[in-house]
């Protein structure tokens, strides 16, 4: 059986480990497999403890260099062993070894926890993991997988013997020796350390491991404040010596997949401090003290079973080894992914030279994309409101893919991204809609998420980032690819419904506040200003409806913000939403204009007279419209206009004449008093 280990680098480190224990092993306990090793990269010639062992064990058959293709296809190997993710290799040598015609296998091993298995484009035979950790994030990939654990070695040390390995190292036999061994990063945390050793001054702590100047940012800052009890040894080939001679060993690391270093540390028996971090699971938990343990007291005792040790190891491998060549070579397949985050995506991956027919179909069968494209690129539709997409995907005559938009268990982001009041609570509604119609998992983000009465909808702030499925925004569009209809011609609740897919009716927004007392006995309220110059009433008209509330007993509280005087009517000086809803809620009705106040009061359940004649009467909610239908009016809605916001006195067919605004003006004080619902 010929094995090619196929390195990523053999720079010091727990990949070059890790591969040099295992053809030690493979050599010393197994018969009949021809081990080889080509190194992917070369990183240089400062740190190369195990490449140096590696060249040492296998003479001619180590490579470096070019050619890697000519040496594989001249070696002619049974198995190829990947000990990293082909995606972060050299992707002309990866296509080269995936091809289907391949007559070896192809094994792989991650030794992180950074990668994104979902980004795999090649699939090998076989997963070879180092931890158990991998078994979960790998768990949705095809592809066979194998754990094999870095082994222990148990090793029988006595007084002599750690007397004799501190003399040979020069420690001080009347000190406690604290062991830290790794390259110096900012994940190892040797800052921690030294931070340490000043609290003990009576012990030595000794570091091994490399400082390579690509950390250099984080290591020689260090090496500025380093306490006279810290030795800092650099890279040594002889770390078996240092674990012989320490009584504790110490591992200040917050970023780890499995460390070798705890496993050679548990063969020596020594007490461990570190952190036992998540991806560990449970293979270091009986074997760590926290990183906060006193050192002074410590005395953890243990011992490792040794049927994990390197010739459980080797054989593990040789019989997976064996296994695979069973099972028929894993011809590349690709992968298609899929999401809909603003706009519908997809994504071709793989190893592939087809050519892959790509359409999208609306859920009435029309289709409204058609393109080819290749393996490893992908394509986004424009349309951005929902539509429940059916996705088909072709190579050559085979149908490969045919995925219908389901967000059923789906986590869908749903952003308001008007701060508008009157917008929000005419939206808000068809997000709950939405929510219950797909049985979703639904975040929201909106600018008065405090007041919204939706406990089934995860609420965040404007601009947070939310990974999820899908993701849809709604806001007054003046764009077909984000809203189907011309927004201005119809209802502003249907804007939601439209954008969400659902089919519309008026819905109440649902609040939540704190009702309070009444403090001002029989009265009604109302709200006088507006954003804009077209949607305002006139002051005398305001004044003759107000006189002839309170002249009937009522008083009148103004709810504006702006400060508007009028005799007989009382400016609320607490105009905070949550004191203006309580106000609000203990009104008999409310009078106001297109605004948010009047959603606000149409929310809280008060029934609203609205003074508007530039909207339609259905555009905002179920209201009493007081209107004269005789003059210009519903400019608003008129599909040849597009509202002007910078233009406080916009009146598209009426501006600078007397007749401008007439919409409003016309409405008489008398007209609303008739229809008051008192």
């Amino acid at each position: 059986m010929k094995i090619v280990y196929l390195a990523p680098h053999l720079s010091t480190g727990g990949c070059p480990q890790f591969i040099l224990k295992r053809i030690q092993s493979l050599l010393t306990h197994t018969e009949g497999i021809e081990v080889y090793v080509i190194e992917h990269s070369f990183h240089g010639d400062a740190y190369v403890v195990q490449r140096n062992a590696i060249i040492d064990l296998l003479g001619d058959r180590f490579y470096a260099g070019d050619n890697k293709i000519e040496i594989i296809n001249r070696i002619n190997p049974d198995i190829i062993h990947i000990d990293e993710m082909s995606e972060r290799l050299d992707q002309h040598l990866m296509k080269a070894l995936y091809k289907n015609d391949r007559k070896w296998y192809i094994i792989e091993t991650c030794h992180d926890i950074a990668f994104d298995p979902s980004t795999k484009v090649f699939h090998p035979d076989l997963f070879m993991f180092c931890s158990p950790y991998h078994e979960d994030t790998f768990a949705d990939l095809e592809s066979l997988y194998e754990t094999i654990e870095y082994p222990i070695d148990f090793k029988v040390i006595g007084n002599k013997e750690k007397t004799k390995a501190k003399m040979e190292l020069g420690m001080d036999l009347n000190k406690k020796h604290i062991l830290n061994v790794g390259l110096w990063t900012k994940g190892k945390n040797q800052g921690e350390m030294l931070e340490i050793a000043k609290q003990y001054p009576e012990m030595m702590f000794h570091s091994v491991g490399n400082q390579a100047g690509n950390f250099a940012d984080y290591w020689q800052p260090l090496m500025k404040d380093v306490p006279p009890n810290v030795k800092i040894w650099g890279e040594r080939a002889d770390v078996e010596l240092f674990m012989t001679a320490a009584d504790v060993f110490m591992f200040n690391s917050t970023w780890e997949c499995n460390p070798l270093v705890l496993r050679e540390a548990m063969a020596h028996t020594l007490p461990i401090v570190a952190r036992n971090l998540p991806q560990y699971g449970d293979m270091f938990t009986k074997y760590l003290d926290p990183i906060d343990t006193d050192l002074r007291n410590i005395t953890r005792k243990y011992k490792t079973s040794n049927d994990k040790n390197s010739r459980a190891f080797a054989l593990k491998h040789e019989k997976a080894y064996k296994e695979l060549m069973k099972v028929p070579i894993r011809k590349q397949q690709v992968s298609i992914t899929q999401h809909f985050v603003n706009q519908p995506f997809l994504e071709i991956k793989g190893n592939s030279e087809s050519n892959f027919l790509v359409k999208f179909f609306d859920e009435k069968g029309v289709c409204h994309y058609e393109n080819t494209i290749k393996a490893n690129h992908w394509i986004k539709l424009n349309r951005q409101w929902y539509t429940r997409w059916q996705a088909k995907v072709w190579e050559g005559k085979d149908l490969i893919y045919n995925s219908a938009l389901d967000l059923e268990g789906k986590k869908v982001f749903i952003a308001i991204d008007s701060k508008s009041l009157g917008d929000t609570l005419a939206w808000i509604p068809y997000v709950e809609e939405f929510r219950n119609k797909h049985n979703c998992t639904v975040i929201c983000s909106t600018f008065w998420n405090k007041i919204l009465d939706y406990p089934e909808i995860e609420f965040v702030e404007p601009g947070t980032m939310i990974g999820c499925y899908a993701m849809y925004t709604l806001g007054w569009h003046w764009n077909e690819d984000k809203e189907p209809t011309l927004c201005n011609t119809i209802p502003l609740q249907q804007s939601a419904s439209n954008i969400l897919g659902l089919d519309y009716m008026e819905l109440k927004p649902r609040l939540k506040y704190d009702i309070g007392e009444n403090k001002y006995g029989k009265y009604v309220t109302i709200a006088t200003n507006s954003t804009a110059g077209l949607k305002f009433w006139t002051k005398p008209s305001w004044a003759k409806v107000i006189n002839h509330l309170h002249e009937i007993g009522y008083k009148v509280i103004n709810t504006s913000k702006e400060r508007n005087p009028f005799e007989n009517c009382y400016q609320l000086e607490d105009t905070s939403i949550e004191n203006t809803m309580s106000v609000i809620h203990h009104s008999d009705f409310f009078i106001g204009l297109s605004s948010g106040i009047s959603w606000l009061a149409f929310g809280l359940g008060k029934k609203v007279v609205m003074i508007s004649a530039f909207t339609e009467a259905d555009h905002e909610f179920d209201c009493i419209r007081p209107r004269n239908n005789n003059v210009c009016t519903n400019c608003w809605n008129d599909p040849k206009q597009r509202f002007d916001a910078s233009d406080y006195l916009y009146c598209p067919h009426h501006k600078g004449t007397e007749r401008m605004f007439e919409c409003q003006t016309s409405i008489t004080p008398e007209m609303v008093i008739q229809q008051l619902p008192l």
